[in-house]
């Protein structure tokens, strides 16, 4: 797996690589330093996933979120921030952002969410999902339960109640892909795609694709590691 970590403090990205080869030592991690070192290599790499600090010297980072997904539908990418300011998550979830890691968490926190984000998952603040009605959040149960278990087990689609496909739409869904894109992945039609996303919107009693992801990280559901993102076979 390669995961790219877009930073501007070398001490923040040292300890996250860390982390991450805790919980896998076959992890690359490409570093970045800045809006445009995260820009350059995001659009040059095959990559797996992105962390994605907000506050960088040359720029917004939610300007570089929008512009990687943008360039990259498949690829994922999770925001760290030093803030939890509710209208920046909100915003990072509409741009389709997989996740948002508060800097501030403690380190076992941290380690849970990069679990959740390499397990497929989404990770959210607790003190966000309670503002937002959602109540107490149960991925920190789920994926705290044992911090030394490993990446979780992808759920099933009877533990969740849909189908497989709609399993699999969904898992890709919460990485922040267009239907397009879903479509291409999955080999079936933008239509089919759409009928997908409708009945999940009606299973999980939301009414939009940024309500489904809060509850995904609500829930603490996870689909599996991300694939590869490879540049060359994007679709824009």
């Amino acid at each position: 797996m390669k995961i790219l970590l877009v930073d501007d403090h070398p001490i923040f990205r040292g300890g996250v690589e860390l982390l991450l080869k805790n919980l896998d030592p076959s992890i690359e991690v490409l570093h970045a330093a800045n809006c445009a070192e995260g820009i350059s290599i995001a659009l040059q790499q095959t990559l797996n996933l992105v962390f994605l600090d907000l506050e960088l010297p040359d720029g917004s980072g939610l300007k570089v979120l929008e512009d990687m997904k943008n360039a990259r539908p498949s690829l994922p990418v999770v925001v760290l921030s030093g803030s939890e300011d509710r209208s920046a998550i909100e915003r990072a979830i509409d741009l389709k952002a997989m996740g948002f890691v508060p800097k501030s968490e403690n380190t076992d926190m941290l380690f849970a969410a990069f679990r959740s984000a390499l397990a497929g998952g989404v990770f959210l603040p607790a003190n966000f999902l309670n503002k937002v009605g959602y109540g107490s959040s149960s991925q920190d149960k789920r994926i705290c339960k044992d911090i030394e278990s490993g990446i979780p087990t992808p759920h099933t689609p009877n533990e969740i109640g849909i189908t497989k496909r709609q399993l699999d739409v969904l898992g890709l869904l919460v990485q922040g892909m267009p239907n397009k894109r879903i479509a291409t992945n999955l080999d079936i039609s933008v239509q089919v795609v759409k009928k997908h996303v409708s009945d999940l919107l009606a299973h999980f009693k939301v009414m939009s694709r940024t309500q489904l992801v809060i509850q995904i990280a609500q829930r603490g559901l996870v689909f599996g590691p991300p694939s590869e993102s490879n540049p060359i076979d994007e679709v824009t």
